[in-house]
């Protein structure tokens, strides 16, 4: 086990985990990083030979009622692995890990997703409540104090 901080980076499949990967991509270097996504982890996941990939439900506006064994199992990753922030680049999966890690007092990172260019996505929505730092990628929607742009890093 290496001495570098431990980041769980999280996320939903698709687009959200290409962004989330690129991200990591330059933070391998200081991090020990511990994925956590929905899905095939034998598919998506594959490209990250020798990572620590979790398997989580994946949740959405039309099926509410998966909240429930994505947080459990959101906290059991949590729990297990201790990391000490956590990053998410969306969709509901990350937003669930955003707030259970505050509530354990685990600094979280949302990127809000690129594809959101009118506004703040929905889970990014409900993120921005309770995550430390806030980043979006388009100028137009930081509003300069919690929802900050810092360039566009995707």
């Amino acid at each position: 086990m290496s001495g570098k901080p431990k980041l769980l980076a999280i996320s939903s499949p698709g687009g959200h985990w290409i962004q989330l990967t690129r991200l990591c991509k330059d933070l391998e270097n200081r991090y020990n990083i511990v994925y956590a996504m929905p899905g095939d982890l034998f598919g998506t996941a594959s490209t990250l030979k020798g990572k620590k990939v979790y398997s989580v439900t994946d949740v959405s506006a039309d099926d509410k009622w998966r909240l429930i064994p994505c947080s459990l199992q959101v906290l059991y990753v949590l729990l297990r692995e201790r990391p000490k922030a956590i990053l998410s680049t969306g969709a509901a999966p990350g937003a669930v890990a955003i707030w259970l890690g505050s509530l354990l007092g685990i600094r979280t990172i949302w990127v809000d997703s690129i594809a959101n260019v009118k506004q703040i996505s929905r889970a990014g929505r409900l993120a921005q409540k309770r995550a430390d730092i806030f980043l979006t990628q388009w100028e137009h929607l930081s509003n300069g104090q919690n929802i900050l742009f810092k360039g566009a890093v995707l």
